[in-house]
């Protein structure tokens, strides 16, 4: 399945983009999934819970599946996005926010107001850029409301076939 990787300073609008992208492309059909890499530690499982309990009880992992999500606690995945993509139900793309250091085709979210360095300009992993302002160098640009021309992008770039539309889990947001 592809993937492809959305980067950017913090504050530049990468999990924004994320969330009205995935929304496009859900409504034209296509299956998406969205991983996030955070190189912050996060406590993600609450202390004294049943799972942090087999966890610190020595267990490697745990899962929890409950009626509408699974959650799964451990160590990093080793391999990276992809090796954690495979994890995943079966989609038509996956969206991947970080992994810099990740060999991944990038397309770089750029807010002129958070920093003025394009990663662009030394890396050529970038597949187009998602800006207020012209990249140093040809790329696709989009900007920042253009959310269904970057869809169109992604669909054409990957190949990926339109469906009728997916049915979605209600939104809260």
């Amino acid at each position: 399945m592809p993937v492809v990787a959305f980067s950017g300073p913090s504050g530049s609008g990468k999990t924004t983009l994320l969330v009205r992208l995935v929304r496009v492309l859900g409504a034209s059909g296509i299956r998406v999934a969205a991983i996030k890499h955070s190189g912050h530690p996060h406590g993600f499982d609450v202390p004294g819970k049943d799972s942090d309990l087999l966890l610190r009880a020595g267990a490697l992992a745990v899962a929890v599946q409950g009626p509408a999500q699974l959650a799964v606690f451990g160590p990093p995945r080793m391999g990276g996005a992809r090796a954690l993509a495979r994890l995943l139900p079966p989609v038509d793309l996956v969206l991947v926010e970080g992994w810099r250091s990740e060999r991944l085709p990038r397309i770089e979210v750029h807010r002129r107001s958070v920093d003025r360095t394009f990663l662009c300009a030394g890396d050529r992993g970038f597949i187009a850029v998602v800006s207020d302002e012209p990249p140093p160098r040809k790329l696709p640009v989009f900007a920042p409301g253009e959310v269904d021309r970057l869809a169109g992008f992604l669909r054409a770039h990957f190949r990926l076939r339109l469906r009728s539309a997916v049915p979605r889990r209600p939104s809260s947001m």
